[in-house]
């Protein structure tokens, strides 16, 4: 087995530079080749002396046990591409390139999704949906949510332990290096998680008792949702950095509060936009005479709405009361009523003994004929 570097000086590991030096000239006296020494043993010597004498090349040599001449360290021409994170997986010098030095960690971990050290701007958005009645929507109102959320804990500033310190192996980084030597002019870096802090940068205290070691505790936040009247369906009310605190966010995300309908089956008018829709289904003699149909369900009227059909409606034609609708910019829609006519069976034998088709009872001037 070869001798160490310190073996051929005959110093300890642990030998400062004036010792080192001193161990070199009272060697070289002896094996000098002039002196009648050794050449071979001489050059090991003067090598010896060359790289424990630099505090970069020793401590170079101390990492990788290797005696030949290591590149600079600099970034790598490819470090702008990002090819990233194969955690731990070495990156390569190219021989005979000074100064290529590849850390493939850095690299495949940008490309592939690796963890990057900085934490998101902000967290991520919430969507909660709020039914509502159309007399709501018509209305306006305001709605009272208790939100139950995740804060960072007050006793120990969101940590779950007390007296954390940063890793001084690591320097808080969370991570560690180690210079490896592949072979003649081949380095490598191996990156991989401290092992003092298990990749955390920090080294934690006590437990903190207040949240159990979580770094959160449950807090309830009070929310009021102001519905104005006439607000659209899928409108969207945005309370900013709502949303619970968390250790991989700068900032909490934001609450969406999306406006949806509730189901109201019993009703006789839907929504349709600022309109208000309903339909009616009329007697022959109802269509012919006109007639007043009531809406029960209009939500700005509490006894009903009534609508005035004109005498001759006939089926599929529509009815429009302006200003009936849903709020709209200091102003309203229209009601608009669907009309459908039914013939009752007296009334079909009533027209086929006078011989008379709907065609000829809906004419501008309805002629009788008598059988």
């Amino acid at each position: 087995m070869p001798e160490s570097l310190y073996e051929v000086l005959g110093v300890s590991r642990t030998a400062n530079a004036k010792e080192i030096k001193k161990a070199y000239f009272d060697l070289a006296k002896i094996e000098h080749p002039d002196k009648g020494g050794n050449e071979e043993k001489f050059k090991q010597i003067q090598q010896a002396y060359d790289i424990l004498s630099d505090d970069g090349k020793r401590r170079m040599y101390e990492m990788t046990g290797s005696t030949q001449e290591h590149p600079q360290h600099q970034e790598s021409p490819f470090a702008g591409m990002g090819m990233p994170g194969m955690p731990g997986m070495p990156g390569m010098g190219m021989p005979g390139m000074p100064g290529m030095h590849f850390n493939m960690g850095d690299i495949f971990g940008n490309m592939f999704g690796g963890r990057s050290p900085s934490k998101r701007p902000k967290g991520a958005n919430k969507v909660h949906e709020l039914p509502l009645s159309l007399s709501d929507f018509y209305m306006g109102k305001k709605v009272r949510i208790d939100l139950d959320r995740e804060v960072f804990c007050s006793g120990c500033d969101g940590k779950g332990h007390l007296n954390v310190k940063t890793c001084n192996d690591c320097r808080g980084s969370g991570v560690k290096e180690q210079l490896l030597q592949l072979g003649p002019g081949m380095m490598a870096v191996n990156r991989g998680p401290c092992g003092s802090c298990r990749g955390e940068g920090t080294l934690k205290g006590t437990p903190c008792s207040t949240c159990s070691s979580r770094g959160v505790v449950t807090s309830q936040k009070v929310l009021t949702v102001s519905i104005a009247p006439g607000s659209s369906l899928g409108e969207t009310i945005v309370f900013p950095e709502a949303c619970s605190d968390s250790q991989d966010a700068e900032k909490p995300g934001d609450l969406h509060i999306r406006l949806t309908a509730a189901d109201e089956p019993h009703l006789d008018v839907t929504r349709d936009g600022i309109h208000i829709r309903t339909s009616f289904t009329l007697s022959l003699s109802e269509s012919l005479l006109g007639c007043v149909k009531r809406v029960l369900h209009h939500p700005g009227f509490t006894d009903g709405l009534d609508i005035p059909i004109p005498a001759g409606t006939q089926r599929k034609e529509e009815v429009i009361l302006e200003g009936k609708g849903m709020p709209d910019k200091g102003g309203f829609g229209n009601c608009i009523a669907h009309i459908d006519v039914q013939v009752s069976k007296l009334e079909r034998e009533c027209l086929e003994k006078h011989k008379m088709s709907l065609q000829t009872v809906f004419a501008p001037n309805p002629v009788l004929s008598s059988s």
